[in-house]
């Protein structure tokens, strides 16, 4: 079944928006507090992103949206995959992340999983997401703070902004993301009746420009990490946390050791389509399995001979994330 397009509404700026002139004004504003850097304000208000406060089956802003399930559609994809049938939505807050509202989270009885679009749970349904896993295993209610896109240092500002206004929550699963993706921030944006927010560019390698990844650059983004990783292990000693570096951090048990191994279902014979057997001669048995566990709805590319590319992770890896994270969640 094709889709209906729905448009992507762009951030228009039909707004009086105010920013601050630094070289002017920086003695008064030297406090501004911190705000959320969330799916829906890199650009304007969140307030006027298609998201805001929502249901929606779709997710505006990311891979998750019509004209790549169309495309995947018109390329073969089989029948047998589930997204032919199965249907979700995304339940985004008033402060755009994937969770109820803030102001009703008992945050001393509950954990936060924060981190990128994997965190996020783009491509899948809610109850399939990491922290839907964690938090069945906990029976605790576990708060996604997951967003697209983000780089450590986005990630590091949400875990502050959590803390410094809500306190600490019962505990933490951290998945850092890729170590080459950076936030560029533009201006600070005010304007009465609406959050404030730092305009920013989420720079992923590959999407933005090469010149920009010099020697430079990289050890600039890696004295960062290094503080930030070091910055958040003091500011949560004494409290159960859990982390992942990067999410180069799984594959299929026939493709290598790895810091997560993702089994094959009990009593087959499958060998992974990477290395070993071509997509294009696997058994629809196989196919239907790593369609339908591996990948998540967001495919970005799906070929008849090398299968589908670019999706986020299925149910199958999913589960084994937030086994390891529930394995090695510690106070030290």
């Amino acid at each position: 079944m094709i889709l209906k397009n729905v448009k992507f509404s762009s951030y228009i700026n039909t707004i009086m928006r105010k920013n601050v002139d630094w070289l002017k004004d920086e003695k008064n504003y030297r406090d501004l507090g911190l705000t959320w850097i969330a799916h829906g304000n890199a650009g304007n208000f969140i307030e006027t992103h298609p998201s805001y406060n929502k249901k929606d089956e779709w997710l505006n802003g990311s891979p998750d949206v019509p004209d790549n399930y169309n495309r995947t559609i018109k390329a073969g994809i089989p029948k047998y995959w589930r997204y032919h049938k199965d249907k979700f939505t995304y339940d985004m807050n008033s402060d755009g992340f994937r969770t109820i509202e803030f102001d009703k989270v008992d945050w001393k009885n509950s954990y936060v999983i924060i981190g990128c679009s994997h965190v996020q749970g783009q491509g899948n349904p809610y109850e399939e997401t990491i922290g839907e896993y964690i938090s069945k295993k906990l029976s605790a209610p576990v708060i996604n703070l997951g967003v697209g896109g983000l780089s450590n240092q986005a990630i590091y500002n949400n875990l502050l902004k959590q803390i410094t206004t809500y306190g600490k929550a019962k505990g933490y699963f951290i998945m850092w993301t890729y170590p080459w993706r950076h936030t560029d921030i533009g201006k600070y944006w005010m304007q009465e009746g609406y959050k404030s927010y730092w305009a920013r560019e989420d720079g992923v390698p590959g999407l933005t420009s090469s010149s920009k990844f010099n020697d430079a650059f990289a050890n600039d983004l890696m004295y960062k990490r290094n503080i930030i990783w070091h910055s958040t292990k003091m500011l949560l000693q004494g409290t159960p946390t859990s982390y992942i570096w990067e999410p180069h951090c799984w594959a299929l048990e026939d493709e290598g050791k790895t810091l997560i191994n993702i089994p094959f279902p009990s009593g087959s014979n499958f060998k992974s389509h990477s290395k070993k057997v071509l997509w294009k001669n696997q058994s629809d048995e196989y196919k239907e399995w790593y369609l339908n566990n591996i990948c998540a709805r967001d495919i970005m590319k799906y070929d008849l001979k090398t299968g589908p590319h670019g999706s986020h992770w299925g149910p199958a890896v999913n589960v084994k994330v937030a086994k390891y994270f529930m394995d090695n969640l510690s106070n030290e």
